[in-house]
């Protein structure tokens, strides 16, 4: 019991020492939008890369600089250098075309653009109960006291949406409480043991308050009571699991899986 609780301990310290940071960098236009200043036109679907942000002199977030590069972005240089164009001071220009550097205000920025996430959201620390198993040799339909811990990597179905329709793929491990009686095990008379059970499993998020865990496992019962012969030892279950979770990045702050691309 005493390694068990260990594994425990050192894999949720673990979890919280490693965190990635890194800043939000890709968005995409939700319409047509052409720039007063720069007279450029940007339409829906273009891609940005942000790669830097000055703040404003006064100290007003809506008025800091949103400095971006837009993918696929061509601009008509017929009548101007083939180097490039300089249309004011607000915008930049590179011996390359297709690195021009935008500039545009954050308040029309956020408007006019939407943020996309990386496909991958980040790796989750939580705990789960499991309600009920599924005995796969029997069909049998067990009830017992299942709590543990599980690591789960968070992926997104679509990646304009931030925390919600989620997929995870997770792997588990907690202590069940088993019941002993004369049908599952050797045993005289009914009583209850402890197991350690080890899981994977997928759980769905469809937002922050409902999700739906699919789990499958082994339950192994421990030295004390292995005269028992519990039949359903080192044996497959199937179950149906209610999760409570935590984003490591909410407990560590902000994290680069939680922010767009």
């Amino acid at each position: 019991m005493k390694k068990i609780t260990l594994i425990l301990i050192l894999s949720l310290c673990y979890l919280f020492c490693c965190n990635a940071q890194d800043l939000q960098s890709s968005y995409i236009f939700n319409t047509n939008y052409t720039d007063t200043i720069t007279k450029l036109n940007y339409k829906k679907g273009y891609k940005i890369k942000v790669i830097d942000i000055k703040p404003a002199l006064d100290g007003n977030e809506k008025k800091d600089s949103i400095i971006f590069t837009v993918n696929r972005f061509k601009i008509d240089t017929s009548n101007e250098n083939k180097k490039g164009i300089k249309l004011n001071t607000l915008f930049y220009e590179t011996e390359n075309n297709s690195s021009i550097q935008h500039i545009m205000v954050r308040e029309v920025f956020n408007k006019y653009t939407d943020p996309i996430y990386s496909c991958f959201r980040g790796v989750r620390a939580g705990f789960y109960t499991i309600p009920f198993k599924i005995r796969i040799d029997n069909f049998d339909f067990e009830q017992n006291i299942n709590f543990g811990m599980n690591i789960g990597f968070q992926f997104r179905f679509n990646k304009k949406i931030e925390d919600s329709w989620l997929y995870e793929p997770s792997i588990g491990i907690g202590i069940s409480s088993i019941n002993l009686n004369s049908k599952n095990s050797n045993v005289s008379e009914e009583r209850t043991a402890s197991a350690f059970s080890s899981s994977i499993g997928l759980i769905l998020h469809f937002d922050k308050n409902i999700n739906i865990g699919l789990f499958s496992g082994m339950d192994f019962l421990g030295n004390s009571d292995i005269e028992a012969d519990w039949k359903y030892n080192k044996k497959i279950w199937f179950g149906i699991g209610v999760n409570i979770g935590f984003s490591l990045s909410e407990s560590k702050g902000e994290s680069s899986n939680n922010k767009p691309e």
